[in-house]
């Protein structure tokens, strides 16, 4: 079973945590997404539209 979408708000906030804490797995437990989540959401080539102007 699939987990729930990751909205633009959690983005913003992985990209948030990401600065601060430097590490996927803690953003990850703070959140409640799984580490390779927030991996895959830093590591993505390209911000989605929708969160873009945020940065």
């Amino acid at each position: 079973m699939a987990g729930s979408r990751v909205t633009p708000a959690e983005i913003v906030e992985m990209h948030r945590l990401y600065a601060q804490l430097g590490n996927y797995a803690k953003v990850g437990r703070q959140i409640g997404r799984s580490g390779s989540t927030v991996a895959r959401y830093i590591k993505m080539k390209g911000t989605p539209p929708i969160v873009k102007h945020t940065f």
